[in-house]
């Protein structure tokens, strides 16, 4: 199943062409997967909230909630912002683009976000929960087989954040994802 929420205009805009230093962003895409730490209503609710305020947006491409239902909150062609202060360290070395000259640099630019829906022993900040349904683990691997990303340029908000702050996906299970994720003939 599918559903379309669309944020509001101010929790996501357009991907640049080049940083604030006017050079220009050629990096290949990645994938980051998140959690909600809430409930998804509760995270579409924020989402559709008006942020004008750039510190306060907040938004990701994708969520899948608990039963397996993809919904498109952000258009894959406009920039989410759901790794504020982040790096992606892959094969072509340090990632992140600035692209607003008061904040840090990021992975917004260049990255597809996807979050899980938490369970409900997930909400807040443990470290660990039970983990992620398998229709949750299907349908991330479906949605991600529809992209042409390399495996290795798919990462989480935990290992793109310079904060140090971000655990997520918490419990998330590498092994069960690309199981599924393999199933898929991807041609990548």
């Amino acid at each position: 199943m599918t559903e379309v929420r669309w944020a509001h205009h101010t929790n996501y805009g357009d991907r640049y062409a080049t940083d604030v230093h006017g050079r220009v962003v050629t990096n290949d895409f990645i994938i980051v997967l998140h959690e909600t730490v809430g409930s998804a209503s509760s995270a579409i609710n924020t989402f559709q909230t008006p942020h004008p305020r750039d510190e306060d947006q907040v938004s990701y491409h994708t969520l899948i909630r608990r039963d397996g239902t993809v919904v498109y909150i952000v258009p894959p062609e406009k920039r989410a912002f759901g790794a504020g202060n982040s790096v992606f360290n892959g094969t072509n070395g340090p990632e992140t683009v600035v692209t607003n000259a008061d904040f840090p640099g990021s992975v917004n630019n260049f990255a597809y976000h996807v979050s899980l829906e938490s369970p409900g022993d997930g909400r807040g900040n443990g470290r660990y929960h039970s983990g992620y349904s398998d229709r949750q683990y299907r349908s991330l691997a479906w949605l991600i087989a529809q992209s042409t990303v390399p495996e290795d340029r798919i990462t989480t908000h935990q290992a793109v954040d310079r904060s140090g702050s971000r655990l997520d996906p918490r419990s998330f299970s590498d092994q069960t994802f690309f199981g599924y994720l393999h199933q898929f003939n991807r041609g990548v």
